[in-house]
């Protein structure tokens, strides 16, 4: 609009500049505009660290995948994005994982683990982190166990029965290993679902979910029979040979529960403390039956106790000490097959404790063990035990008659479990890589020439773990945890031979060969 000559006139940019100056400024505006949009982008994809590493909760939350993992742990936040493939913190990147880390490596933080710290909470995420922590940590509501059949009831022997842990469904899938058929489902038995034992007759089986519920379930027709919560925070179980008592192994509260097998009732609780000092309480590591016995690693105090559940108030008859070095843990637990020796991971030092179950004396502490061993459930053939490694790409073979390392077998990647079958003319283990740079890899180890000779992937980049086998040896069943899948193979041509589909499968059980097994 004109205002007139005597107006305030407005000067525009083409009035003050020549038409070269213009093209410069443009571009440069446009420089500036695209480098600012590449560092929006960047800070986007990639995880950029605070430099004076304080960081807010909702920051952390951003970091969520395994390509990009951070976690906090006592108010501190790690960059695990490197160890995440293989480290258990791929299962809750972004979030306060101070619970569970403490609940798998005690009180203290790891300086192995100080060495990812890149940072701390701020005061206010710290507050609001410890509000979460304990609405979470609250008791949850009772489960209702669930059966649902795919095919008629009783149509299926119990021992040819293979269980599948669906571990984020909160279900069993069970399959019937004599057809390869998915006879049905037990579902809402609890958060996490672990693992069982069975009844020696292989009719019922006793299932611990990590958020401890016992669930009895009726093979002969999938019905859940009761259950009882024995703990906040569960592990392992183990089952008198004569059926009349289960004992189940806690983190929280610290203890083993004793439950009468037929009512589910609680008998007696033993609470885990280092007597040496009256103060420090141990989780349960592994735990296993020998005869009417229990026997438990003291995962924090470097012990072993039994149990005699045939003595008058199942008192704790026998204690070994100072298993180790001083900041190791005992992990979970192997009783081979004659039942004649118990194994223990000692972890930290890299060892393996043997007790000899008939004179109740330490035979060996066996060195040289590949990193972080994992000794449960355990492989044998011969006299050669077989000893996956959690931080190493090996499987430890250990000759029985001198209790000494006798090959370090290379393999795919770190491992959780070897599994083999118990018939001498059968020549092969097999191990998973779970924990390794081929996380999706089956090795098939030759007990003669402690050698890999067969590779298997059956979903490439998806983990595969807990090779089993059926009952009559035929096949062997392998869970891919991710890739919702049981993967079925010969157990002679390794050819696959079928699939079934199931719901973030870990650890699988056939029925009739574990109650053929001491410990199992």
């Amino acid at each position: 609009m004109e205002t007139g000559n005597d107006a305030t006139s407005t000067t525009f940019p083409e009035d003050s500049y020549s038409p070269g100056q213009i093209i410069v400024a443009v571009l440069i505006t446009a420089l500036a505009v695209a480098f600012g949009f590449s560092q929006t982008i960047k800070n986007t994809i990639f995880s950029v660290k605070n430099p004076e590493g304080i960081y807010t909760l909702k920051e952390v939350n951003t970091h969520n995948t395994p390509e990009d993992c951070w976690l906090v742990v006592d108010g501190f936040v790690f960059d695990l994005t490197s160890e995440s493939k293989k480290h258990p913190a791929m299962f809750s990147c972004g979030t306060d994982g101070s619970a569970n880390y403490h609940k798998n490596h005690g009180p203290t933080i790891r300086d192995r683990m100080m060495v990812f710290r890149i940072g701390e909470l701020d005061e206010e995420s710290k507050i609001r982190a410890k509000e979460l922590a304990g609405a979470s940590s609250e008791l949850g509501a009772a489960i209702t166990p669930v059966s649902t059949l795919f095919v008629e009831r009783g149509t299926w022997n119990p021992l040819d029965l293979m269980i599948v842990m669906e571990r984020d469904n909160r279900s069993l899938l069970v399959i019937d290993g004599k057809t390869n058929t998915p006879v049905g489902r037990v579902s809402d038995i609890g958060s996490l679902v672990h693992t069982q034992v069975f009844s020696p007759d292989g009719i019922f089986v006793y299932h611990i979910s990590r958020d401890g519920w016992l669930t009895k379930i009726d093979l002969r027709t999938l019905e859940p029979v009761g259950v009882v919560r024995v703990g906040t925070d569960s592990r392992g179980t183990a089952i008198t040979d004569s059926g009349t008592y289960i004992a189940v192994g806690n983190y929280e509260p610290r203890e083993v529960v004793i439950v009468d097998a037929s009512s589910l009732s609680i008998v007696t609780r033993i609470a885990l403390v280092d007597t040496m000092n009256g103060v420090t309480a141990s989780r349960a590591g592994g735990l296993v039956e020998r005869g009417e016995k229990f026997i438990v690693s003291l995962k924090d105090a470097r012990s072993v106790w039994v149990i005699d559940t045939e003595k008058r108030g199942m008192p704790v008859t026998q204690q070994f000490w100072d298993i180790g070095e001083e900041g190791d843990i005992l992990h979970d637990a192997f009783l081979t097959l004659d039942g004649n020796y118990f194994l223990t991971a000692v972890q930290g030092s890299d060892r393996v404790w043997v007790l000899d179950t008939q004179a109740w004396e330490v035979t060996a502490e066996v060195t040289g063990v590949g990193k972080t061993p994992h000794t449960g459930p355990g492989a044998m053939w011969g006299n050669t035990i077989f000893v996956p490694s959690l931080k190493q790409d090996v499987i430890t073979a250990i000759d029985m008659r001198t209790w000494e390392v006798q090959k370090l077998i290379e393999t795919g990647g770190a491992g959780l479990f070897v599994r083999g079958y118990p018939d001498a003319s059968y020549p092969y283990v097999w191990a998973d890589t779970a924990f390794g740079t081929k996380q999706d890899e089956i090795d098939v180890i030759d007990v003669e020439t402690l050698t890999v000779i067969k590779k298997i992937v059956p979903m490439p980049e998806k983990r595969a773990v807990h090779p089993e086998f059926t009952r009559d040896g035929r096949f062997v069943y392998v869970a891919v945890w991710g890739g919702d899948k049981i993967y079925i193979y010969d157990a002679h041509t390794f050819e696959e031979v079928s699939t079934i589909d199931a719901i973030t499968p870990t650890g699988i059980s056939n029925v009739g060969l574990r109650i053929e097994e001491p410990g199992l």
